[in-house]
């Protein structure tokens, strides 16, 4: 790399603050890469960030910021950087082309596409799963093609939907002016034998125009103008349950109305009428329903015992398959007791407001019959290699990161009603022959064999990204959304942390002109791509994809790399192998053939041969069956289901270590290794410090907190919450040994100069904690070994990051703001942190610090949260989890009332005051100050210092760090103020007093 020693991401003038706002920008709607909207996946980083890092470890320290933001086009009236390319100076140019990265969990490909764009020679990117593989092709080399693509995307995209249209199967299930079906469960209640349908949420229709609520009204309640207001009453005919529509803007004939809801409570009320929302009759949750005929409660009959709901919709998928196989006829199947049952059809009025205005109509007799019509086409083709039967995981409702309904549905094909399905199957081997024909014609025209059908791979690839984005759109757990712009439109049903049954479920019209259908997915494919030929154009960077694990990366040959910036997985990460075979199961078909195996139709190789079958030739089946246990994350239903007796932890922590192995293994001497992690919590640092440090042989040099998954703004990320993402810079280079306890001092003398020189350049918060963090690891993870680190219990890290690296931390952070031999004690120093690093939200009247930060917090400053507790520095909020800390209380009419609410809070009476800690002692005083004349004041002051002249002093040293380290919108701003007043300080108080 050139022999440069430190590298600009390593400096202060690392500019995290702007590329916060750049990445936080990105992750909302409006500011979000058009390649994103191709398909749904869990994890992408923001494209500002990446490229942000992987130049910063590029380009030596002494680069200017100018230079840098030049580089990466971070410019404060850029709000979307990610849309232009780099500007590369010929001189960065020369030193990027010698460069080679590894992105070994490339996901999604954030960070090997902008090391493309910035021109890198030779970018790797690699991922365990065949699912990922496939969209990594089409995000990094498939654009290479150029403009064809978007052409014969749209041109074979067209033709797909135009042989669906002729389809004379298709085309008698589907009416021509309904773009969306909405639909849910009916079930035979066990009361009164009737069907009843079970919604879990009427509105079809709730839609925001112009802000006019008022702050203070209750968080259920919205006053505000409405586009649009719909939804759907039962109505009740002898034993059968109707539907009608209540179209608040029909009823009114106005373009908007201006309405209360209470959600909570379920009403409307406009122009003088009130209005009933139906609350849903279903809640999952609790394992209740009730019948909308005779009214009563279906509940579970015990605390363990199964809930008659999910039992007769297992019973229904059961009979299906029966039905599918010859063992019972139709009419035997639709008196399960339980069926799916279409309630509201949607169609779109092209007369009114260009286009994006719905119609909404109860659904029929007859259009229920369709589904009926689609299960027995579904029946003559029972068989087909193309109806996905392969198993879900059933160990889904164990562990965070997964959830399957695995109480009713044990094969794919079961998330989808029979119309749904018999849609996608059709949709699959259309693909499949536009793939053929699209190789067929490139090599009438002369193509080479390789190229015709590279090129065919391609686009079927983005053909089935295409379908697969419409299956997620259309299925039984795609959930509706009332509050879209246009009202009633699919989520995506990957959209969540699992897979979950849902109570109103929309079915699209795959020839619509509507988000999600498989027309309109071919548009959004196409400006997916168009970004990303934008993207790559110009770039001479060699682009590889690979299928590997990360723990062996066993196909990368001998290859070392300069660069290695990822994004490993945490311990309760999403369970990408089982949640994806969503896709996979479609995927797998629309990219492979059919041939006759034996006498048995079987999906065949055709494209991406390794990502669905294995070494041998034999078809993987699904993901989760082969990948699971690869995948590094922790999820406990795995873990039983597969047998593992390791500890889940130990397991994570096992193979969390063996990547950072062999990524240490694959770095030259003088590179740089980047990690994302997604916790600042004490086990995470514990499990990334012991496979980073302790296993690999690296250290930290350092650390940065950075916006990847959230969309709140970065002033309220920054000081909300510690528990944030973090980026970390690993090196090479552990040596040696030292005493634990000379190196906490000499980390906390040079981090508080750190701590000032971050707060100089406009960090705080979150931002501020973690970048002082880094600084206190390069300190402790430059020596092999560290002496006099006591392990009663616990592992080495585990002590070494309660006992000296928060501490050490939090210390420094505090002498930054002049707490240099003021003698803090654990309760005024987690006071003073959580006054500077924790903000408060609009509407909270004090500090709410969540449970993560609260230990963060706790540990760093030695303290226990249950003497915290008693100590009345915070009050605990059990309920959420989460505590409060007691400070002068925001939102009030003046200073007065502001203090006297917080002594209230600590049982303290000024007149005649006992006080435990400093932080009680300091608001005594700013009570004295602000009600007190001066020589009433001294003569307290006086009292208190004669009575506890320690916590006096230490009292007194809060109100001068205070005084310089709060924002001025808090009111114990002013009340330090007015006590440095009544006691004549002076003194600055900051840090640079006393470098």
């Amino acid at each position: 790399m050139g022999g440069v020693l430190n590298r600009f991401i390593e400096s202060p003038l690392f500019p995290i603050n702007d590329i916060n706002v750049a990445s936080a920008a990105e992750k909302r709607g409006g500011g979000r890469p058009d390649f994103w909207e191709m398909v749904f996946w869990w994890t992408r980083k923001p494209l500002i960030s990446a490229r942000a890092v992987i130049a910063g470890a590029l380009l030596p320290d002494n680069t200017t910021q100018f230079e840098f933001k030049q580089l990466i086009k971070l410019w404060s009236h850029n709000k979307t950087p990610h849309r232009d390319n780099p500007s590369i100076s010929p001189q960065f140019r020369e030193r990027f082309v010698k460069i080679k990265l590894l992105d070994p969990f490339a996901g999604f490909g954030s960070i090997p596409l902008e090391a493309v764009r910035l021109g890198l020679g030779k970018v790797t990117a690699v991922e365990l799963l065949p699912t990922a593989y496939v969209f990594l092709k089409a995000v990094l080399e498939y654009p290479r093609f150029g403009e064809r693509l978007i052409r014969d995307i749209e041109y074979w995209g067209k033709w797909v939907v135009d042989k669906l249209r002729e389809d004379p199967d298709i085309r008698e299930l589907y009416d021509d002016d309904v773009a969306v079906y909405i639909g849910s469960w009916e079930i035979k209640c066990p009361y009164c034998g009737n069907y009843t349908p079970l919604v879990g949420n009427w509105w079809l229709a709730r839609v925001s125009g112009k802000e006019s609520e008022d702050e203070s009204e209750e968080e259920s309640v919205k006053r505000r103008v409405f586009d649009r207001l719909v939804w759907m009453e039962p109505y009740r005919i002898s034993n059968y349950i109707g539907i009608k529509i209540i179209d608040l803007n029909r009823e009114f004939n106005k373009k908007e109305i201006n309405a209360k809801i209470n959600t909570k409570q379920g009403y409307v009320e406009a122009y003088g009428r009130t209005y009933n929302v139906p609350k849903p009759n279903i809640e999952a949750k609790r394992g209740t329903a009730i019948c909308l005929i005779c009214n009563n409660t279906i509940r579970k009959t015990s605390k363990n015992g199964e809930w008659y709901v999910k039992k007769t919709i297992r019973e229904y998928n059961d009979a299906l398959e029966k039905y599918f196989r010859g063992e019972i006829n139709l009419e035997e199947l639709l008196s399960s007791r339980a069926r799916p049952r279409l309630l509201v059809k949607v169609k779109i009025d092209k007369t009114v407001n260009k286009g994006k205005t719905l119609e909404f109509e109860p659904a029929t007799q007859q259009d229920n019959e369709k589904l009926w019509k689609a299960l027995e086409k579904l029946k003559q083709i029972w068989g087909d290699p193309d109806i996905p039967t392969e198993p879900t995981p059933p160990y889904g409702n164990v562990g965070g990161g997964l959830r399957f309904p695995v109480d009713v549905a044990e094969k794919w094909y079961q998330f989808f009603n029979p119309r749904q399905l018999l849609t996608l199957v059709k949709l699959v081997k259309l693909i499949r022959e536009a793939g053929k024909m699209v190789e067929e014609e490139n090599l009438k025209q002369g193509w080479d064999k390789e190229k015709a059908h590279k090129y065919a791979e391609a686009v079927t690839t983005y053909l089935a990204i295409a379908l697969v984005r419409y299956a997620t759109f259309s299925s039984i757990v795609s959930p509706v959304r009332a509050d879209t712009i246009m009202g009633a439109v699919a989520a995506g049903a990957l959209s969540f942390r699992g897979i979950a049954m849902v109570w109103n479920w929309c079915e699209l019209s795959p020839t619509a002109s509507i988000t999600g259908s498989f027309l309109r997915n071919i548009s959004t494919v196409n400006i997916g791509i168009k970004y990303l030929i934008n993207a790559v154009s110009g770039s001479s960077s060699s682009v590889e994809v690979v299928l590997d694990d990360a723990t062996v990366l066993g196909r990368l040959g001998g290859e070392k790399f300069d660069l290695i910036v990822t994004d490993p997985p945490y311990r309760d990460d999403v369970a990408y192998a089982e949640l994806s075979d969503f896709y996979y199961v479609w995927l797998k078909r629309a990219l492979c053939d059919v041939g006759d195996v034996y006498g048995v139709l079987k999906l065949v190789p055709r494209f991406h041969k390794e990502a669905f079958f294995d070494e041998f030739g034999n078809e993987v089946e699904v993901q989760w069956r082969v990948f699971a246990l690869r995948e590094v994350s922790e999820n406990v239903g795995r873990f039983r289901y597969f047998g593992v007796k390791e500890g889940g932890l130990e397991y994570f922590k096992s193979l969390l270590a063996e990547s950072f192995k062999t990524m240490a293994s694959r770095l030259v001497d003088d590179g740089l290794l980047t990690t994302y992690y997604a916790h600042t919590s004490p086990d995470a640092w514990e499990a990334l410090l012991e496979a980073g440090w302790l296993y690999s042989k690296m250290r930290i040099t350092s650390a940065y907190a950075i916006a990847t998954e959230s969309t709140e703004s970065v002033v309220a990320r920054g000081k909300i919450r510690l528990d944030m993402a973090i980026v970390a810079v690993w090196r090479k280079g552990v040596s040696g040994e030292a005493l634990v306890d000379e190196v906490y001092a000499e980390a906390v003398e040079s981090c508080s100069r750190d701590a000032l020189n971050y707060r100089k350049a406009g960090l705080n918060g979150v931002d501020l904690f973690v970048a002082v963090l880094g600084k206190v690891l390069s300190h402790f993870t430059r020596y092999e070994r560290l002496i006099g680190i006591k392990t009663s219990a616990g592992s080495l890290v585990g002590e070494l990051v309660e006992k000296y690296i928060y501490p050490a931390t939090a210390e420094a952070i505090a002498r930054s703001f002049g707490a240099v031999g003021a003698k803090l004690t654990p309760p005024s120093m987690f006071y003073l942190l959580s006054k500077v690093l924790i903000g408060r939200r609009a509407r909270q009247s004090r500090r709410v610090i969540d449970r993560t930060s609260s230990v963060i917090l706790a540990i760093g400053t030695r303290c226990s949260l249950d003497e915290l507790e008693r100590l009345r520095i915070v009050v605990r909020d059990r309920e959420a989890d989460k505590h409060v800390l007691l400070e002068p209380k925001w939102g009030v009419r003046n200073p007065r009332e502001s203090i006297e609410d917080v002594l209230n809070a600590k049982y303290i009476n000024p007149s005649a005051p006992t006080f435990r800690t400093a932080v009680d002692l300091l608001h005594l005083l700013e009570y004295y100050a602000i009600t007190l004349p001066k020589e009433e004041f001294r003569r307290r002051v006086e009292d208190i210092r004669g009575r506890a002249p320690m916590l006096f002093d230490e009292a007194v040293n809060l109100v001068k760090i205070l005084a310089q380290g709060l924002v001025d919108e808090d009111p114990e701003k002013e009340l330090v103020r007015k006590v440095m007043e009544g006691l004549e300080i002076r003194t600055p108080g900051t840090l640079e007093h006393y470098y």
